[in-house]
């Protein structure tokens, strides 16, 4: 009996013993890369819990302007103290860095895993100080070159920003959902647009090894990843320049614009050279107040920038006498007199001193004939659908170059082109006429290029990490619905009368063409003011739109940022 008992236990013994001896084989040997139903990688896993990091680079691309110079991103020289230095005997070496030994000593012995000597202490690490630290080669104390991404200041709505979101990072990319770390993303601008592009999963890190406590270890070799890849992380290389950027964010700045900003544009290639838009972002809150949107790629209330459609519609037709004159003591509708007693003018005059009673007249005739006439020429202009660049990149079949912007507005509803006061009020781009800044500078070098319509860039191309092409950015040409070359001509005659007999005489001896407009917004003392054109007038180089909105008469900004920006720009063209 008691023979039986002893067996039937020894067998439970062995078996027992073979389970655990299987079960280790297992985990050390057969399923390392691959244990148990959530099939752990137990090689990865070990490592993890004798090894920590500090990372030197997120991985994500970056942004370079058009003379390939990194914009939101930086290589700063650092050193990396980590927490057992206060456990060495000869720290001569502390007394090399730029701050009391005893100061340094204190952050030391408070720290618990290892950190940056410029996260420390408001420093910066010379390039002197970084290679005597690296020739000491000191235990404790590492020399490094770490990359810093910061906010933009400049161009912030166009470039974006990137925020950590790991609901929304996993939604975007459900193929990294096994990685344990989501990456921040874009989430305006730039950023979130090329987002796909940017992220990268070769972070540049220090791996180092930990004891059971998670403290550093002492003596052992610091190991360097992530930087063999040529290919990754990539740059993104915009059209910015950050020259003109600048020039631009100062000048607004100097007149203190609360709500608005401007767009400015190469005539030819219809690349984004500066891009301002105010508010500026709430980098803690940019929800908050909506201040993360991009007032540029925002439709308005034109005013009588708008007029420039009914013209162009005017100058083509059969059917409208544009040589007589028209009586602009009338207000807009023609029973009553006007706030500007203006006299009788001819059309060239009445499109320099910015009648409305002509162009209501105009437009009444014009949309009797044709009632799609007036969206008709507002897209040959280019002010209908969105004009940033558009077109396949990869897999990518729509891809936008500006997916937040807003398509344009002529009418609002159907009944609106049969109604002579709702034609009075959207010719002078008024009632539910609505375009965005960007679209109106487009349209200023639409004019400006003899008619030719071409789709805005605010990127050039895509870099791999070591400078070759990844993808190009060609330019768009639009050749559907153009102006007449001939009608383009007669409208440069207009915006240049504007400045040399008309509403913007500010600008005379500045070489600018262009149209003023200010936008009832329906709000009490709050209008849109302003101000679209090209320069130099005789050989167009850029195109520029400069909107003040929500603000009155008294405070308008508008002219003095345009003189300003111009003159600035044609001095420094000369220079």
């Amino acid at each position: 009996m008691n023979t039986k008992r002893v067996s039937v236990l020894s067998l439970f013994l062995l078996l027992g013993f073979g389970a655990l001896l299987y079960r280790l084989a297992s985990i050390q040997l057969i399923s390392t890369e691959s244990f148990g139903p959530d099939n752990v990688n137990l090689l990865e896993e070990s490592v993890d819990q004798r090894t920590s990091e500090i990372n030197l680079s997120s991985g994500r691309g970056i942004f370079l302007d058009n003379k390939e110079k990194p914009l939101n991103q930086a290589m700063r020289k650092d050193i990396v103290l980590f927490p057992f230095l206060d456990q060495l005997s000869n720290n001569a070496v502390l007394d090399e860095l730029p701050v009391s030994t005893q100061q340094l000593q204190n952050k030391i012995k408070q720290l618990k895993k290892p950190s940056y000597l410029t996260d420390l202490f408001p420093i910066t690490v010379t390039d002197s100080l970084y290679e005597k630290i690296k020739k000491e080669q000191v235990p404790g104390i590492v020399a490094v070159e770490r990359t810093v991404v910061q906010d933009p200041t400049d161009a912030q709505h166009l470039l974006g920003i990137v925020r950590n979101n790991k609901e929304e990072y996993y939604n975007r990319y459900p193929e990294y959902e096994d990685n344990k770390d989501a990456k921040p993303i874009g989430i305006s601008g730039l950023q979130a647009t090329f987002d796909p592009f940017l992220q990268s999963q070769n972070e540049q890190k220090i791996l180092y090894h930990v004891d059971a406590q998670g403290t550093p270890m002492m003596g052992l070799n610091l190991r360097y990843i992530g930087e063999s890849d040529t290919f990754y992380p990539t740059k993104v290389q915009t059209t910015l320049d950050m020259e003109k950027q600048k020039l631009s964010e100062k000048i607004i700045d100097k007149y203190d614009m609360k709500m608005g900003g401007l767009v400015l544009l190469d005539v030819e290639s219809r690349d984004v050279l500066a891009m301002v838009s105010r508010p500026t972002i709430d980098m803690e809150q940019p929800y908050k107040g909506n201040t993360i949107q991009n007032q540029m790629l925002t439709a308005h209330f034109p005013g009588s920038i708008f007029k420039t459609v009914t013209a162009a519609a005017a100058l083509e037709s059969d059917n409208v006498d544009v040589s007589r004159s028209f009586n602009c003591n009338q207000n807009l509708y023609g029973d009553g007199p006007s706030d500007r007693q203006l006299g009788s003018l001819t059309f060239t005059e009445s499109y320099a001193q910015s009648c409305n009673r002509t162009f209501a007249i105009l437009a009444n005739e014009l949309v009797k004939q044709d009632p799609t006439i007036l969206e008709t020429y507002a897209d040959k202009l280019g002010l209908l659908e969105p004009v940033g660049w558009n077109g396949t990149v990869f897999h990518f079949s729509n891809f936008k170059q500006f997916p937040d912007e807003e398509p344009g507005k002529v009418w609002g509803n159907e009944q609106d082109p049969n109604v002579e006061r709702a034609i009075a009020q959207t010719a002078i781009g008024q009632k539910e006429v609505r375009v965005t800044p960007l679209a109106i500078a487009n349209m200023m070098a639409t004019v400006a290029d003899g008619g030719n319509k071409k789709e805005v860039r605010a990127v050039q191309k895509i870099l791999y990490r070591n400078g070759t092409s990844m993808f190009d950015f060609s330019m768009h040409r639009n050749r559907k619905n153009e102006l007449k070359p001939e009608t383009a001509k007669l409208l440069q005659g207009l915006m240049e009368q504007v400045v040399e007999n008309g509403t913007g005489q500010t600008f005379k001896g500045l070489q600018v063409a262009g149209k003023s407009g200010t936008a009832q917004t329906g709000m009490e003392n709050k209008f849109h003011h302003w101000f679209a054109g090209y320069f130099p007038k005789d050989n167009p180089k850029y195109a520029m739109v400069v909107v003040d909105l929500y603000q009155s008469d008294e405070a308008s900004t508008t002219y003095n940022i345009y003189r300003d920006i111009v003159s600035n720009l044609l001095r420094g063209d000369s220079s």
